[in-house]
């Protein structure tokens, strides 16, 4: 696979905001590239050159990236477009705040060094996953320094970082309540596996309290903060539609989203200095080499809209009552069919519809929630298996609380409305919805 090759894969994986990024790092980098036309008039091509007649010919007639019917943006939509792209910042990592804090205590080097060495092994949720002797003897240091250290790195933000598994960490928080002695303390240091299995009968002879006083209890413990990393929004995972779906006079229009990618042209100055002669043979070499470059960003992209929009005309053709109907009507969709379509590999459509959105009267959606398997109803439909998935949580949502549906009680349920699904297919399906087993919801 060629350098270009991937390029054009990297453009076509890319998100349209991370996209927007790329651009706007290439516009910086070549020279060639302008994102607002220049006034120059064009130039005629040297007779040696049949390539950059090509260019300069797509250069006039369609050198913009833009929806088909183009419109100038004004100053002030750019303004806040841009303040837009601006705002997402890159917050501090959690490694990096607890460094952070370390710096303002007065410790002795070798602890520090410790310390240090401890928030390096902590995993992405905060937890000291590795044994502190492990931990002792990777350092070179005893054991009284390393748990010495752990207690320094646990006493920093947020509360219960550096434990070593969630009993732990709920325990250092309750304890930081000054709830040591509290029934919370002690449900948690001596039932927390009890209660994570819903076992309450069972644990409120152990306590000696009653069933209402014991939900207390716990709600006092689902109070903590089980996962210390904020629940914000990363940069990356801020997410635009590439593309919008809408009924028209004629029916289902889609329309790709151009708002966040600026016009791309190839500048008429650097053309005209391969006309004089009196530009040295270097910098001639230098801007066909630039204007390579750009042409095949511009191609590139012109290329990914185009695949992109392709795409989702397949996906709507077949998911047309999904857009006018609703969730209840969403079919069985595989990328191999919709590669059939478009005409390019089942590889390529998985690329093209990773990460990416489409809007329509729905709200925000993923463009890979419209591929799944499915069923056969029994009145002959086919049916995805995301609607049975829906309807297997409104069932759980509708339950009797005190008597929940087991598996086997939702898919006779599930074959009395005409999808034939079986139990194990039940489970799997609420396994993948993070929604419990029966005896897990079960509430007393």
């Amino acid at each position: 696979m060629t350098h270009q090759q991937i390029k054009a894969l990297e453009l076509l994986f890319a998100p349209v905001l991370e996209l927007h990024k790329i651009v706007n790092e290439e516009l910086e980098k070549n020279p060639i590239l302008e994102s607002e036309p220049d006034e120059a008039e064009p130039v005629e091509v040297p007779d040696n050159d049949e390539w950059l007649d090509r260019i300069i010919q797509l250069d006039e007639e369609n050198r913009f990236i833009g929806t088909g019917n183009f419109r100038s943006v004004s100053p002030e939509e750019e303004e806040r477009r841009q303040h837009y792209l601006e705002s997402i910042t890159v917050e501090q990592s959690m490694q990096d705040s607890l460094l952070q804090q370390l710096g303002f205590l007065d410790l002795d080097p070798r602890l520090q060094d410790c310390c240090e060495f401890i928030i390096s092994g902590l995993d992405d949720d905060g937890f000291l996953s590795v044994h502190p002797a492990d931990l002792a003897m990777a350092a070179g240091e005893p054991m009284s320094i390393m748990n010495q250290a752990r207690t320094v790195v646990q006493g920093l933000e947020p509360v219960g970082v550096g434990a070593r598994d969630l009993r732990e960490r709920l325990l250092i928080q309750l304890s930081r309540q000054g709830k040591e002695q509290s029934l919370a303390y002690i449900a948690v240091r001596d039932h927390i596996n009890d209660i994570a299995a819903n076992h309450l009968p069972a644990i409120a002879r152990k306590m000696r309290i009653t069933i209402g006083h014991l939900k207390e209890i716990i709600e006092q413990i689902q109070a903590l903060n089980p996962r210390l990393e904020p629940s914000h929004v990363q940069p990356g995972e801020y997410v635009t539609e590439e593309v919008r779906v809408f009924e028209g006079e004629n029916g289902l229009q889609v329309q790709m989203n151009n708002d966040n990618l600026p016009n791309l042209f190839i500048s008429n100055q650097y053309r005209q200095l391969l006309n004089d002669p009196d530009t040295p043979k270097d910098v001639k070499d230098y801007v066909k080499e630039k204007i390579r470059a750009g042409v095949f960003m511009i191609n590139s992209i012109i290329q990914r809209q185009t695949t992109i929009r392709k795409i989702v005309m397949a996906i709507v053709s077949v998911q047309e009552d999904f857009f006018k109907y609703g969730m209840d009507h969403l079919k069985p969709l595989i990328m191999a069919q919709v590669a059939k379509q478009v005409g390019v590999h089942e590889t390529t459509v998985s690329r093209a519809v990773a990460g990416k959105y489409l809007r329509c009267k729905y709200g925000l959606l993923s463009l890979r929630q419209f591929f799944s398997t499915g069923y056969q109803a029994n009145d002959g439909r086919l049916v995805s298996n995301t609607v049975v998935k829906q309807t297997i949580r409104q069932l759980i949502d509708e339950e009797d609380a005190a008597k929940p549906l087991s598996d086997s009680q939702i898919a006779k349920m599930l074959n009395e409305q005409g999808y034939t699904v079986v139990r194990r297919t039940v489970a799997k399906y609420r396994e993948n919805m993070g929604i419990l087993a029966s005896n897990l919801r079960r509430q007393y």
